[in-house]
C-alpha cells in the first residue's frame, strides 16, 4: 500500500512539474507579448500614434491557413526565420545574419512576438521546400502562386511540390478571370509564352490559400530584433526578391559552396584532399576519422572551425557524443596551403551539405583569425584544450 502510495505521488508531481515547466512557465515567459511599435520610447513606452506589428490577417487569409493545413504544405515548409549567433568578445553569444537572411528569406530572425495574432502557429519541422515566413513579400504575384499550386513543375523546375489541380476549374478559352499556366517561367512574372499553355479558374478554395501566402510576412523591425545590417558587397550580390527562384540559393552563395565542394573533392594543387578521410558522404570513417554531418564542430563556432583549418588539430576529440584521437593536418596540398577565399569556400560548403544548415564563411573572416594567430608555428596542430581555452 505504501509503494502504491509512493508511486501514485511520484506520478502526480511528475505531471504537476512538467505542467508549470510547459504551460505556467511559457505563459510567464510569453504571455504578455502584444503588438508593439518598431521603436520605442526610452522608458520602453510606445510612441504615441506609432504603427503597431505585427498587424492581423484579413479574415478571407484566416481561413486560407486552414486550408494550407488541409493542403499539407505544413509537412514540406518552415515559417520560420532561424535566429543564428556566433562567439563575440568575452564569450558572449551575439546574433548575425545567418544562411536563412543570405537565401533572402528574410531581413531578421522571427521572434515570437511575430505570431501572437495567429490562431495556429504553423513554424514546421521539416524543410524539404523553402520557408515562408516572408512569402508574401517576396515579389510572388497572385497569379504566379496560382500557376504554382495547380503546377508547380511549371514554375520552378524539378520541383517535387505534388500538384493540386482539383483546386481549379480548366477552361477551353481564355475568359475573365482566367490564368494561363505556361511552362517554367524563372523570373516569377505572368508574361506571355507562345507555347501552348492551360486555362484554369481558381475556386474559393485556392483563392483562400493565395490570400494566406501573400498575408505572410515580418517586414517590419521589431524592439528585440532589428533588420540585419549587410555590408556593400553584400548588398550588391544578394538577388532582387522579386526575381529570385524559391527554391535557389543567391548566386554569390551557391558560387561559394559549389566551389568548395570542388575543393573538398580535389587530391591535387589548390584542393583539399578532405573526402580522404571524411569521405564524399561526410559521415567519415567510423572509429578512424569523426563526420562533419551533424558535428558540432562544423556547424559551431566560426572562429574555432577557421583555426582548424589554418593549422589542423591532434588528439582526442568528441564529436556527436563518440571519441576520436587522430591528426588532421590543414587542408592543402601541401598542406595549410589553402588560401583565405579557398578556406572560405571549404567551410562554407561542409556547413551546408549533407542536411547541414550554418551561415557561409567569408574570406575577410577567415583573413582576421589568420592575423589574431599569425605567430604560430606553420603545421602546429591544435588540441582541443587549447581551442577550448581560446589559446593563441
Amino acid at each position: 500500500m505504501n509503494n502504491l502510495f509512493t508511486f501514485s505521488f511520484g506520478v502526480l508531481l511528475t505531471l504537476v512539474i512538467s505542467w508549470l515547466a510547459f504551460i505556467v512557465g511559457a505563459r510567464r515567459q510569453f504571455g504578455d507579448l502584444e503588438p508593439t511599435a518598431e521603436v520605442l520610447e526610452e522608458n520602453g513606452s510606445i510612441p504615441p500614434g506609432a504603427e503597431l506589428f505585427p498587424k492581423s490577417m484579413p479574415g478571407i487569409a484566416h481561413q486560407g491557413a486552414e486550408e494550407y493545413v488541409k493542403l499539407g504544405c505544413i509537412t514540406c515548409h518552415t515559417q520560420q526565420v532561424r535566429l543564428f549567433t556566433k562567439k563575440g568578445p568575452k564569450g558572449k553569444r551575439i546574433v548575425e545574419a545567418g544562411l536563412d537572411v543570405e537565401r533572402g528569406w528574410g531581413k531578421r530572425a522571427s521572434m515570437a512576438r511575430d505570431y501572437v495574432l495567429q490562431n495556429h502557429v504553423m513554424l514546421g519541422n521539416t524543410r524539404i521546400g523553402p520557408d515562408l515566413a516572408n512569402v508574401g513579400h517576396r515579389g510572388f504575384t497572385d497569379e504566379w502562386l496560382h500557376s504554382h499550386l495547380f503546377d508547380p513543375q511549371a514554375t520552378v523546375a524539378g520541383s517535387i511540390c505534388p500538384p493540386s489541380p482539383f483546386l481549379y476549374e480548366i477552361k477551353d478559352e481564355a475568359s475573365d478571370g482566367t490564368i494561363d499556366v505556361h511552362a517554367y517561367r524563372h523570373d516569377h512574372s505572368d508574361h506571355n509564352s507562345s507555347e501552348s499553355s492551360q486555362h484554369i479558374f481558381p475556386t474559393l478554395r485556392a483563392n483562400k490559400i493565395v490570400a494566406y501566402l501573400q498575408s505572410l510576412g515580418q517586414n517590419y523591425e521589431l524592439p528585440e530584433m532589428a533588420y540585419f545590417n549587410a555590408n556593400e558587397e553584400d548588398d550588391a550580390e544578394l538577388p532582387a526578391e522579386g526575381n529570385a527562384s524559391s527554391t535557389e540559393l543567391p548566386k554569390w552563395l551557391s558560387s561559394q559552396i559549389s566551389s568548395g565542394k570542388e575543393i573538398y573533392m580535389k587530391a591535387a594543387t589548390g584542393g583539399g584532399m578532405c573526402f580522404t578521410c571524411h569521405q564524399s558522404s561526410g559521415l567519415g570513417l567510423a572509429g578512424q576519422f569523426p563526420p562533419l554531418a551533424g558535428s558540432e564542430w562544423v556547424l559551431g563556432d566560426k572562429p574555432t572551425l577557421i583555426k582548424i583549418a589554418l593549422f589542423g588539430l591532434m588528439g582526442p576529440v568528441k564529436v556527436k557524443g563518440k571519441d576520436y584521437n587522430s591528426a588532421m593536418p590543414p587542408p592543402g596540398i601541401p598542406p595549410g596551403s589553402l588560401t583565405d577565399q579557398q578556406i572560405a569556400d571549404v567551410l562554407t560548403y561542409i556547413r551546408n551539405d549533407w542536411g547541414n544548415s550554418a551561415s557561409s564563411v567569408s574570406p575577410a573572416e577567415v583573413a582576421t583569425v589568420r592575423s589574431s594567430v599569425a605567430g604560430r608555428a606553420p603545421m602546429q596542430m591544435w588540441t582541443v584544450a587549447e581551442l577550448k581555452g581560446d589559446s593563441k
